[in-house]
């Protein structure tokens, strides 16, 4: 695999985390978790520091990327480390939403929906520290999983109709459409817009079972076994982007960091597309 590509799955794995750092402002699932038994004064100050090492973390991610540090190298031992403490902080993080949410069923579809934000930096680990050729086959299956299972999970969401993914559709809507609410000037004026907010808001919770119906169809031909669909990857790519896009669109750019954080919904997909076509050039180049 090409240090190009391998590089481009660095910087995904980098964006992500300094979404993390960025959500960090705000309590994590761990700090939710161990509130009540360590104290909010504990869990605020630990949120913080894991904080302050993502950021130093990624910058030390960047450099090792950069410089390229022979395997067994100190610098890329160090590397190997803080990718495996990002993969452990990722699925630990989709675990702990689901275990401090007790009966809700759409942070119960966390630990599936989060797979990619985990695969990830385990995927660079993997491939950085066992380069070689029968490996990075059983690694593009673990991000072919991963993807499959942040595709499920969104689309197990999309299907009951989570409420939040109604508020993307109506937010985005609003965005490009116009808040017909917000710029009501009468009476009149306001009975029309609640009129168009209703429309907007049946429009959104008819297209979420449609867009469940898609997702579940894309997850069965990527997992196709001894099939590299290209398209297919390139297309889950365009909608994981999408997707993760909006919640900048329905609720602001001060929200940058929700994308940040779902990058890899699209950028691994991409990946994927990216690595299949070396695999194809070099066939028709030998």
């Amino acid at each position: 695999m090409s240090n190009r590509i391998l590089f481009f799955l660095r910087l995904l794995v980098l964006i992500q985390f300094l979404g993390y750092a960025a959500k960090l402002d705000g309590p994590s699932a761990l700090n939710s978790f161990l509130l009540v038994s360590m104290g909010d004064p504990f869990v605020s100050i630990f949120d913080r520091a894991v904080q302050v090492f993502i950021w130093f973390a990624c910058t030390a991610l960047l450099i090792f990327g950069i410089v390229n540090p022979s395997v067994h190298s100190m610098a890329r031992r160090i590397d190997f480390s803080i990718l495996g403490l990002f993969t452990l902080w990722s699925f630990s993080v989709a675990i702990l939403s689901w275990i401090i949410n007790p009966g809700n069923p759409f942070h119960a579809t966390d630990p599936a929906g989060h797979a990619v934000r985990f695969a990830a930096p385990l995927a660079l680990l993997l491939l950085t520290a066992f380069p070689e050729k029968g490996n990075i086959r059983r690694v593009e299956w673990l991000l072919r999983w991963g993807v499959a299972g942040t595709f499920v999970g969104h689309g197990l969401c999309a299907l009951w109709l989570k409420p939040s993914f109604v508020d993307l559709i109506i937010g985005t809507m609003n965005l490009f459409l116009g808040d017909p609410v917000f710029t009501a000037v009468s009476f009149q004026d306001l009975e029309e817009a609640l009129t168009i907010a209703a429309s907007r808001q049946a429009f959104a919770e008819s297209a979420l079972p449609i867009i469940a119906i898609q997702d579940f169809i894309l997850v069965a031909l990527l997992l196709l076994p001894g099939k590299r669909i290209k398209t297919i990857a390139l297309w889950m790519a365009v909608w994981g982007f999408v997707t993760a896009t909006s919640r900048m669109t329905a609720y602001g750019w001060d929200h940058w960091h929700d994308l940040a954080l779902r990058i890899c919904n699209g950028g691994v997909p991409l990946f994927l597309w990216a690595h299949w076509n070396s695999l194809e050039s070099k066939k028709i180049s030998s």
